[in-house]
């Protein structure tokens, strides 16, 4: 009696068991949830707060967690705090390459057809030989129609997708004394008659113009422009651009070309024109009424799941495919909707694969991302001074290898910003980034040059510099300034620059006079070696707030944000500091402004160097910046990574830009802007370069103005 007790309380307490191991689930999440880690677009419409509650208070056994972008969702599956997520085919590229453990259990198809985008190439049959020949033989001094590039992944075509269908025609170009890009196109333009390769070749509209004076050719058959509003431009366009006439060769996406001519798959008749043919890569050609052969198939997005929780996950997903999702209002449907399944049928992959081996069914889709380079093969190696910045350097040149970007970013680091610079002007590296402050120490002391500007539109999110002084303190114009107490950040910065400056030219005095008289005391740490408090703007801020200065020279930002602090005593501080407006610009009310951040560069760089950094920079900003409306979620340039902000590059930036920028709309409307200062200084012998020798300032003067106004 008592062994069957036994028996059966066992029993109880194994089925007990049972039940707990079953509903824990093998999830990140709490009491074993799966936890998927979701980008939301920059659109209106976020899915995050509408869909992720319906999850909790159903108890489906699925947690959101909230990825910045879908690198940093990746990141966060290999560490195992999220278990899946929705990732593009590009996204498995880097997967791969960064040595992620993660399989793909599903595929989202737009489609009823195996893969997103099947490339073919078309060709006018008045060039075909008459027996059998090579691709090369065909193709060598025809015409092509080119339907551009994009920066996106979608249309016409992205620049590594592109350039694998050309490298499959053309002979690698390796000239050392031509940037990457104008090897590619010197390539095209060589072996192609003439072309019409509309659209931007770079970022850079001047860079661009010189590349196309440069190779008239590649822009000789177009209609009108040889820009992205081209008629000959785009799918559609280079299909126009060979039935009228004017190329003799295209790619193009393989269901589009069927709808353009009118392919009737039911009856295989044709309408349209039947002087053409499908060119296959190994130089036959077919009657477009048969099979087309493709020369580059795209996958389409997947479901990829780390490989603890990939059954689990593929059982998540079916049970999706099970119920009318696309009507569901409980948490299958909220499910399929932050997975982005309501349009996209689910395809479960039996068994989940890897990501390589799921890529290689897409014939020329994994070799399109494996292309050999250059030998030497060339980078770019960007100074960084912290091991986050030098984490996030390495994914950045991650994403943009994913994406054609050459040379490739080599990331270093280094201790501080004066070493980075130093590691630049002695040739260690090619490139750093660092703010205003570091402007006029980068031009004078390091023989560095601002190739490209971090800018916005919105002045107030600029570098400003703002005499700040308390309101009972009778101070009503700058010329007031004379005698009182001043608080500076730094000696040296873009603060005491632009104030130096500002007064000298102003009250007509010395550089001198401003340095031992024009203020009655000054606090500056770094001046004559003293340091009266902390280097900062929150130090020179408080100088003000203690009465220990009567006017402190900092950002319109650091005042806000002590303005917006929930303490009542800085609250009431800060109501009574006002800002001080100097002559000529009562509008914005500051001394100067500058743009966020800088890349530098040594300033004897050859001018091709100079083109290949500011060719990548740029075009890492339009892949991962903030350019809608195709912003690119795989990873963020500007913003936070692994939950800290302003690293490498600041928040608030909105793109990156030559120098040639401070002359457009509306950056030319708004006065006193510190980079142009630079150039209009004339005395450098006080404070801006007592250490300079005369032929150094006259080369310096000469620099800057040309590097502001070229």
């Amino acid at each position: 009696m008592d062994s069957k007790m036994n028996v059966n309380v066992f029993l109880v307490l194994f089925c007990c068991l049972i039940k707990v191991v079953l509903l824990q689930g093998t999830g990140s999440g709490n009491d074993g949830n799966l936890r998927l880690c979701i980008v939301e677009g920059r659109s209106l419409y976020k899915r995050v707060p509408i869909h992720c509650p319906v999850l909790d208070k159903e108890k489906a056994g699925v947690e959101c967690v909230l990825g910045t972008d879908r690198l940093d969702c990746l990141r966060r599956i290999s560490k195992g705090t999220v278990d899946f997520g929705v990732f593009s085919p590009e996204d498995l590229v880097a997967a791969q390459w960064a040595n992620i453990d993660v399989l793909v259990t599903h595929e989202l198809r737009l489609r009823k057809r195996p893969f997103a985008r099947n490339i073919v190439a078309v060709v006018n049959r008045r060039i075909l030989p008459d027996h059998s020949s090579t691709l090369h033989a065909v193709l060598k001094n025809s015409t092509l129609c080119h339907p551009g590039e994009t920066m996106d992944d979608l249309r016409p075509l992205s620049e590594t997708l592109s350039g694998y269908l050309e490298s499959l025609v053309l002979e690698r170009s390796c000239d050392p004394t031509r940037s990457n890009t104008e090897n590619k196109l010197k390539a095209l333009a060589d072996f192609y008659g003439k072309a019409c390769k509309a659209g931007p070749w770079v970022p850079d509209k001047f860079r661009d113009a010189e590349l196309k004076r440069m190779y008239p050719s590649l822009c000789a058959a177009c209609a009108r422009s040889c820009t992205a509003g081209d008629r000959y431009w785009g799918n559609a366009g280079s299909l126009t651009c060979l039935t009228e006439g004017e190329g003799d060769v295209t790619w193009g996406e393989a269901d589009d070309v069927a709808a353009y001519f009118k392919v009737d798959e039911a009856d295989g008749s044709l309408t349209g024109s039947e002087n053409f043919a499908y060119l296959c890569r190994d130089g036959t050609w077919r009657d477009m009424t048969q099979k087309p052969c493709v020369w580059l198939r795209r996958p389409w997005n997947v479901i990829v799941a780390k490989r603890k929780a990939s059954e689990a996950v593929s059982k998540l997903v079916q049970s999706l495919t099970n119920s009318s999702v696309t009507v569901d209002r409980h948490w299958r449907g909220s499910l399929a909707a932050l997975l982005e399944a309501l349009q996209a049928p689910l395809e479960p992959l039996q068994p989940p694969r890897a990501p390589m081996d799921y890529l290689a069914m897409a014939d020329g889709f994994r070799e399109a991302y494996s292309q050999a380079g250059c030998d030497p093969p060339r980078h770019i190696n960007f100074c960084t001074t912290s091991l986050l910045a030098k984490n996030k350097c390495d994914w950045l040149s991650e994403a943009g290898a994913v994406y054609g970007i050459a040379p490739p970013l080599q990331c270093v680091m280094r201790n501080s910003v004066q070493e980075c610079l130093k590691a630049v002007q002695m040739g260690e590296c090619d490139a750093t980034a660092a703010g205003s402050d570091w402007l006029v120490a980068g031009i004078r002391d390091y023989s560095l040059t601002p190739l490209l500007h971090e800018v916005t539109p919105i002045t107030e999110k600029t570098n400003t510099i703002v005499a700040y002084v308390k309101s009972d303190a009778q101070i009503t114009k700058m010329a007031d300034l004379r005698g009182k107490r001043a608080a500076f950040p730094r000696y040296d910065g873009a603060a005491w620059h632009s104030v130096k400056n500002y007064i000298t030219t102003h009250e007509k005095i010395s550089c001198e006079e401003f340095m031992d008289s024009y203020f009655g005391e000054i606090c500056a740490p770094g001046l004559d070696g003293k340091k009266c408090y902390e280097e900062g703007e929150q130090e020179a801020l408080k100088s003000l707030v203690e009465g220990k200065s009567d006017v402190a020279f900092i950002s319109m930002t650091t005042y806000k944000a002590f303005q917006g602090r929930n303490d009542s005593s800085a609250s009431a501080e800060a109501n009574k500091i006002v800002p001080l407006c100097p002559e000529g610009n009562k509008k914005y009310c500051f001394v100067s402004w500058s743009n966020l951040g800088h890349i530098f560069a040594a300033n004897n760089l050859t001018s091709i160097r100079q083109h290949e950094i500011v060719n990548v920079f740029t075009k890492l900003d339009q892949l991962f910046g903030k350019h809608p409306p195709f912003h690119n979620a795989m990873f963020s340039m500007y913003g936070s990574f692994n939950h800290e902000m302003e690293v490498i590059f600041h928040s608030n930036t909105k793109s990156l830009a030559t120098s040639a920028v401070l002359k457009t709309h509306p950056y030319d409307k708004i006065p006193y802007n510190f980079e142009l200062q630079l150039s209009n200084m004339t005395d450098f012998t006080c404070g801006f370069g007592a250490k300079m020798t005369p032929s150094l300032i006259v080369l310096l003067v000469t620099l800057v103005v040309i590097l502001i106004y070229s």
